[in-house]
């Protein structure tokens, strides 16, 4: 009899700390803002350069943190060996972690017919 009670104190404990580690997860930033972000930064830089460029879709696979922070958008820098134009979108400070991340979302030249 004891020992039975020992293992289902060890099954509660086991369940315990299963159940409380899938509860602290930190939030995930959803993908959908940081595809705002990017077409926010793309709207305004097509009226500052006259250019007619859109964002592609994010990545799904792409899991990070949710941002404490506004997301800020820019140009991804050139030098990372990226073969065509990207907007990296920025979170400063993740909610729990406080981690720096980026997010590249790639852009799309409009097609232009041939003469």
């Amino acid at each position: 009899m004891m020992m039975k009670l020992i293992f289902i104190f060890v099954g509660w404990m086991i369940f315990g700390i299963t159940f409380a580690g899938e509860n602290t997860l930190p939030p995930i930033q959803d993908l959908r803002e940081i595809k705002r972000s990017a077409d926010e930064f793309l709207k305004e830089e097509n009226k500052r350069q006259k250019t007619e460029f859109t964002t592609a879709r994010v990545n799904p696979k792409i899991t990070v943190e949710q941002c404490a922070t506004s997301l800020e958008s820019d140009w991804a820098p050139s030098d990372g060996g990226l073969a065509r134009k990207s907007v990296q979108v920025v979170c400063k400070s993740t909610l729990h972690n406080k981690k720096v991340w980026r997010v590249l979302v790639p852009i799309v030249a409009p097609i232009t017919p041939k003469n």
